[in-house]
């Protein structure tokens, strides 16, 4: 039992060593394409291009995630209007092709109304500021539904205040109609931050309070689907804490986060209802890169939208179960922006399952180019 506890220690403890002299994760931000609200564009007509070129190569030889390769890219052409300074149409479609195909693995029109209440308040209906954009820890949500869920749809709001930050949303992913034979299908979020202590001239010092949720819902009361419904939950919360720096180093942080899953209807994968596990690690950023080590360890843990190597219970495989899980968690980014709308990025993502001595490995690469061209200036409404 004391080598079980050790091992892991040890090798956390090492990984902190060496990624100190060079965020809970990594910055994603180079890596977005849903276009800044501008209310300075009221009465604008304009037509925003969204363009990602990605590969990623999932070296993965264990049970619960594909080691497969993605490479392709995804195109979103759009018209904004601006109608005022609080209200923005955006119409266009998203189409994904991968690389070696004929044909779009994705088409999907994209439409939404991106509503500013107030100063520190959105709302967006219609398609949402996803995927990526929710900033939320892998064993929730993992990074590469950018790619297989690239449009979410449903309803989404935002709020950015000077102590509290949050992305409350729901992606309804499937409509039932009555009578039809299939569930309804629809994935809620939230993603909270308080500030506790703010960084100050005096202080380099700055702490958040994170909580995050996904819940999933499968069922319907107007659907003849024959299985029952199921309603599963997953919670996070815990604390980061950040150190700021002047020169070449930018910041060193240190995050912790506790995690549930719950599910309420009794109905769980391989009759797996409860689990718990725990998320901790190290962050380091520069100007251009930025570098993170974690310890992930779980006990009956199923993630509801997050990345199979943290599960016990196999997305992929049929009865494949480990009650127990403990990886180490490395990643490392290169970030880079050219002439203020392309942004490079590299990720390195690297996991090290410790009861089965793996190492599963990731790489990939990711420009991003995202426009606005203005066509008009005209007050329609």
């Amino acid at each position: 039992m004391l080598k079980n506890k050790v091992i892991p220690f040890f090798i956390f403890f090492s990984c902190f060593l060496v990624s100190l002299p060079v965020i809970s994760q990594v910055e994603n931000n180079f890596r977005y394409y849903y276009p800044d609200f501008e209310p300075e564009r009221s009465n604008e007509l304009l037509l925003h291009i969204a363009n990602v070129n990605f590969v990623k190569d999932n070296e993965y030889k264990n049970h619960f995630a594909w080691g497969h390769t993605l490479i392709g890219y995804g195109l979103q052409p759009s018209l904004m209007y601006y109608a005022g300074d609080r209200l923005r149409l955006m119409v266009g479609v998203f189409v994904q092709q991968y690389s070696g195909l004929n044909y779009y693995s994705e088409v999907k029109p994209v439409l939404s109304a991106h509503l500013r209440l107030s100063s520190s308040v959105d709302v967006i209906m219609g398609a949402l500021r996803g995927h990526l954009h929710h900033n939320l820890i892998e064993p929730l949500f993992d990074p590469e539904r950018q790619y297989t869920r690239p449009v979410e749809n449903g309803i989404q709001f935002l709020v950015d205040g000077s102590k509290l930050k949050s992305d409350m949303w729901v992606d309804w992913e499937q409509f039932i109609r009555e009578g039809d034979d299939f569930p309804e299908w629809f994935t809620a979020g939230m993603n909270t931050e308080y500030l506790l202590r703010e960084r100050t001239d005096e202080s380099p010092w700055s702490v958040t309070l994170p909580i995050q949720i996904i819940a999933t819902h499968r069922g319907g009361e107007v659907s003849n689907y024959p299985e029952r419904v199921q309603t599963s939950l997953n919670l996070a919360t815990g604390i980061k804490t950040q150190h700021f720096f002047e020169g070449a180093l930018n910041s060193i942080g240190l995050f912790g986060y506790g995690i549930s899953y719950r599910n309420l209807n009794d109905a769980g994968p391989l009759g797996i209802n409860n689990g718990s596990a725990c998320y901790m690690g190290v962050t380091a950023s520069t100007k251009r890169l930025n570098l993170m080590t974690g310890y992930f360890c779980g006990k009956d843990f199923v993630s509801l939208r997050g990345s199979g190597n943290f599960q016990s219970v196999s997305p992929i495989h049929e009865n494949v179960y480990v009650s127990r899980r403990q990886l180490m968690t490395l990643k490392i980014g290169y970030n880079r922006t050219f002439l203020d709308k392309i942004k490079f990025s590299f990720l390195f993502e690297g996991y090290f399952d410790v009861k089965d001595r793996r190492f599963d490995f990731a790489p990939g690469m990711q420009v991003v180019f995202s426009p606005s061209f203005f066509l008009l200036d005209k007050e329609f409404f």
